[in-house]
């Protein structure tokens, strides 16, 4: 357990709900949604700030620098909501959940380096956080898995821990429950990135264990009491790989489903990691479509060396990304460079003091490093980009822009806007009575 740093409550103050319901503070004004912190945090990165000045003495100058480009009366009624963080923490770290920001040492290095401006400001967090540096195989597949393939996926998973490799999933039921818990009983280690409620994921009876001993670690980039959503589901893929030295999967519908949209995801555009299919039928028609699409048949080591063999030979090519292009310097260097020290533990009395109005805020041996080979976009051009692939993401199913406004929590004019942008290059298609958006291609 961590006491967040004085940048990650500032960043909480701005973009969580904290323990109201929705996308709301504890007033009427909406917290930041994703895009609108990206820009923030690029303003004040210009200006030479980071987020902790909004919450010390520089708060209110800072504030009235930036009111030609952000709406300065709600990022202040936002900061001001002090008394309500300090409960939000008490309530988090009496349920042993951890707050941890982009700037601080925990946070892992390669959701900066692959994810760069897609990386979450904030991940919630049960357990070892040590482990997410640590080299990982992720193993994903579907819930409806037949028996077989189950014990596939549990065996990688007893492999993966003699190996002193983490197995990361998604903590779903299923094959990624499964991996997970193939790892955990062969006394390994595992990361499980969870799309529902982490309050209830972490006190479920079968993680308890390896929580306490440190080989689990569960993670969220929202809220701890947020409900499970498809889009969430989605969004959390890209976690799961982006932590990856190589994924398998283990099985997969073609063209639909969780698992498929993740896996195509990762082989057309992340390449996070190189990614492998089981060579069987049973576990569906996907795994051949995606052998097909680029992914690499699994090899099927048989020992903890043939797996650490197949890590290291199947490392994508190192990216000459310059170290200073601007989604880099967002990302990375923006807050990570303003904390010259790592975050010491403080009390939730020095939480609350901190952030009140006016006052001051004073494992395993790794890898070669694997960098994404994505191509370095303005922060503009990757912002759009990024807000284009949720709304796909979502519109896997008929959204009205109501529903969608409620799911991405932003308005209903930012969400029509970006519709109509995507119906206008033909990636989404407009369905009538009653009035719909869809992914082009996809039923209505």
């Amino acid at each position: 357990m961590t006491t967040p740093s004085a940048n990650t409550l500032a960043v909480l103050l701005l973009t969580s709900p904290l323990l109201q319901e929705g996308g709301k503070g504890s007033g009427k004004d909406p917290v930041l949604t994703a895009v609108e912190y990206a820009q923030l945090a690029a303003v004040l990165h210009r200006k030479q700030h980071q987020p902790s000045d909004l919450i010390n003495g520089s708060r209110q100058s800072l504030l009235g620098s930036l009111s030609s480009e952000f709406a300065a009366e709600r990022l202040d009624r936002l900061l001001s909501r002090g008394f309500q963080l300090s409960q939000a923490v008490e309530h988090w770290a009496n349920r042993s959940i951890s707050v941890v920001g982009r700037a601080d040492s925990a946070y892992p290095r390669r959701f900066k380096q692959r994810l760069k401006h897609a990386a979450p400001p904030l991940l919630y967090a049960c357990g070892n956080l040590a482990l997410l540096n640590a080299p990982a195989l992720a193993v994903v597949g579907s819930r409806n898995t037949p028996e077989p393939q189950l014990q596939q996926a549990e065996a990688v998973g007893a492999l993966a821990a003699a190996a002193g490799v983490v197995l990361a999933s998604g903590a779903a039921k299923g094959v990624d429950e499964t991996a997970m818990l193939g790892s955990l009983a062969a006394g390994g280690c595992a990361i499980g990135v969870v799309a529902d409620s982490l309050e209830k994921v972490s006190a479920r009876p079968i993680w308890r264990q390896a929580l306490v001993e440190g080989r689990l670690l569960l993670l969220s980039s929202d809220t701890p009491s947020a409900r499970f959503q498809v889009w969430r589901a989605m969004a959390r893929n890209k976690l799961i790989y982006a932590l990856a030295d190589a994924a398998l999967v283990v099985s997969s519908a073609k063209g639909e489903g969780g698992t498929w949209t993740g896996a195509m995801e990762q082989l057309q555009k992340l390449q996070f990691c190189p990614l492998h299919v089981l060579n069987d039928p049973r576990g569906g028609a996907g795994l051949a479509a995606l052998a097909e699409t680029g992914a690499q048949p699994w090899s099927n080591p048989a020992s903890p060396e043939a797996l650490l063999a197949l890590l290291r030979e199947t490392e994508l090519p190192q990216a000459t990304t310059p170290a200073t292009a601007p989604a880099e310097m967002e990302q990375g260097s923006l807050l990570e460079s303003a904390l010259i020290e790592p975050p010491q533990p403080r009390s939730h009395s020095d939480v609350a003091a901190e952030v009140a109005p006016g006052a001051v805020v004073s494992l395993p041996k790794q890898l070669h490093p694997i960098s994404t080979r994505e191509e370095v976009k303005p922060p503009a051009v990757a912002l759009a980009a990024f807000v284009d692939d949720l709304l796909l993401q979502c519109l896997e199913q008929p959204y009205s822009i109501d529903e969608l406004a409620m799911l991405l929590e932003v308005s209903k004019a930012e969400v029509k806007r970006w519709c109509l942008r995507l119906a206008e290059q033909g990636r989404v298609r407009r369905l009538s009575r009653p009035v719909r958006y869809v992914r082009h291609g996809l039923p209505g």
